[in-house]
């Protein structure tokens, strides 16, 4: 299997690799020197802040094509995500879920935070693994900016013109060919919805590469949150905590 977490990093901007504790502290992050990577977030970073801005950074724009993900983007430059892409996706669905669930008997998290390592929000304890969580993430990104419609042929031609450029192996070039390729079809998203918690990291996902604003997006939000499963409270506390990084 190619490596989708470090796909996942370039598409989201973040640095590839590298020890999360000491990325955070170059960047001005909270929460310590924590050890680890991005795949394992540890406990010293749970109460940092992730980013502000874009967390959809880097090469998002050039994989999926989506004209409001672009301007998204640009309107973000510079604020790309400052911890490893799926640290992030992770954190905005566990500070979600915490949020959710306090409601009004207790306080909530204001900041986006790393959930623990034993939580099942943490890549590493997903089933198959970080990598295999990544690769869903990917397939739910791509497949949200799909649902205005707005990926014609020649979006498609430029996209796989540039593909060589990133510097793909072929096995990760042969995966966003197909996905790119691939019908709308929120099957494929639901397919790696292996627990609760990670189908809340797929919503997550699936926000982050679009901007929601369209009645087929709507639309297809709300049939993804019935999919995948979600409680209407959670789906909306999902779409505040990524609301909050633009």
């Amino acid at each position: 299997m190619f490596d989708a977490k470090k796909l996942l990093d370039q598409v989201m901007g973040a640095a590839q690799g590298g020890n999360l504790g000491q990325l955070g502290s170059q960047l001005g992050l909270g929460g310590g020197q924590a050890q680890g990577n991005a795949a394992q977030p540890q406990s010293g970073m749970n109460a940092g802040q992730l980013a502000t801005g874009a967390l959809a950074g880097g090469v998002l724009g050039l994989l999926i094509g989506n004209k409001k993900t672009r301007k998204m983007l640009g309107k973000g430059a510079g604020t790309a995500l400052k911890v490893g892409g799926l640290a992030a996706v992770a954190g905005l669905a566990y500070t979600a879920y915490k949020r959710h669930q306090a409601g009004q008997a207790a306080p909530a998290p204001q900041q986006v935070q790393l959930p623990p390592a034993d939580s099942g929000f943490a890549p590493e304890q997903a089933q198959g693994g970080a990598n295999n969580l990544a690769q869903g993430v990917l397939v739910a990104m791509i497949q949200a900016a799909k649902a205005d419609g707005h990926i014609d042929a020649e979006e498609h031609a430029r996209i796989f013109g540039h593909l060589d450029t990133l510097g793909l192996d072929a096995e990760a070039k042969a995966f966003v060919v197909d996905e790119l390729g691939a019908p709308l079809d929120m099957a494929r998203v639901t397919a790696h919805a292996t627990s609760p918690e990670v189908a809340a990291e797929l919503y997550a996902a699936s926000l982050l590469a679009m901007d929601p604003d369209t009645p087929e997006e709507r639309a297809y939000l709300n049939r993804l949150a019935q999919a995948l499963g979600l409680e209407a409270g959670l789906a909306m506390e999902l779409e505040k905590a990524v609301a909050e990084t633009r």
